[in-house]
């Protein structure tokens, strides 16, 4: 009896223990479902908190800009507008009596028209350049130099003649020279007064040098440390052109810092913030 009584205690004692064991795993299982459960939580949380950081420098990043529109003399402003980050600066003509606006510049130099396709990243400075109409007297000529016929005849300006003559057009408002002529890859010119290269204008005139995705020419620099005005234009594609020289010459501006400028020789140093040097592709040579 006592026999049968100790062996019901340990089948009893055996059978808590199986079932402690049960439950002990399912214990375990349950919190480790909860474990992921709450690694899940955690994980949405983090996200949520990343995002909520990242918030504020996406605002930052699509924060307004200030764009400021100054006179020609760089320190009068005649308006303030604001651009979002990415867009761009809006264009607009101001009016001045008694004076022409020639467009919005980068610099208060007045050493490269601001391109209203650019899209704005900061708070952006643009000059307002005004002329007053002078007629201009003085006849323009190409000088250069290469296969095509009216540069090899020129040959830097050594020969002068009709055919590197520009045409002045009848224009009581404006100061405009035009020439139409054959070029070749490799080609190599300016436009200036006389063989002397007086008043010249090279390649930094140029408003593009491209069309369509094609580069037309080319900045071939000029004897010793040149800049981009009085550095050759180098023709990349081969074809008849049509060039459009305007001039403002009441602008004409002087280095007389240069060491070699004398006024003998000051018209070698003359440079204008305005002029510049359109052109139109006409397709092949026509020779």
């Amino acid at each position: 009896m006592k026999r049968k009584k100790a062996m019901a205690v340990l089948f009893f004692a055996v059978a808590l223990a199986g079932s402690s064991m049960t439950a002990g795993c399912g214990a375990k299982e349950t919190g480790t479902a909860q474990t992921q459960e709450e690694v899940s939580t955690q994980a949405e949380e983090k996200q949520t908190a990343e995002e909520q950081t990242e918030a504020p420098a996406q605002e930052e990043t699509a924060a307004e800009h200030t764009v400021t529109y100054y006179d020609s003399d760089g320190t009068t402003v005649l308006e303030t507008k604001t651009a979002a980050d990415g867009a761009c600066a809006e264009e607009f003509t101001p009016e001045k009596a008694g004076e022409t606006f020639v467009g919005w510049y980068a610099t208060p130099q007045m050493s490269r028209k601001y391109d209203f396709g650019t899209q704005v990243k900061e708070d952006t400075a643009l000059y307002a350049g005004f002329t007053s109409y002078v007629e201009d007297t003085r006849t323009f000529v190409i000088v250069g130099s290469g296969t095509g016929a009216v540069l090899a005849e020129s040959d830097w300006g050594a020969v002068i003649g009709e055919a590197q003559t520009m045409t002045k057009e009848e224009n009581d408002e404006a100061n405009v020279y035009t020439i139409t002529l054959d070029l070749e890859a490799g080609d190599q010119f300016q436009f200036a007064i006389n063989g002397s290269w007086e008043d010249q204008r090279g390649f930094g005139y140029m408003t593009t040098i491209a069309q369509d995705g094609t580069e037309y020419f080319k900045n071939s620099g000029g004897i010793g440390e040149t800049g981009a005005k009085k550095s050759n234009i180098e023709v990349a594609v081969s074809g008849n052109y049509t060039f459009t020289l305007t001039t403002y010459p009441g602008e004409d501006v002087y280095d007389t810092e240069d060491s070699y400028y004398t006024e003998e020789t000051k018209e070698n140093f003359n440079m204008n913030p305005y002029d510049t040097i359109t052109w139109t592709y006409n397709g092949a040579a026509t020779d």
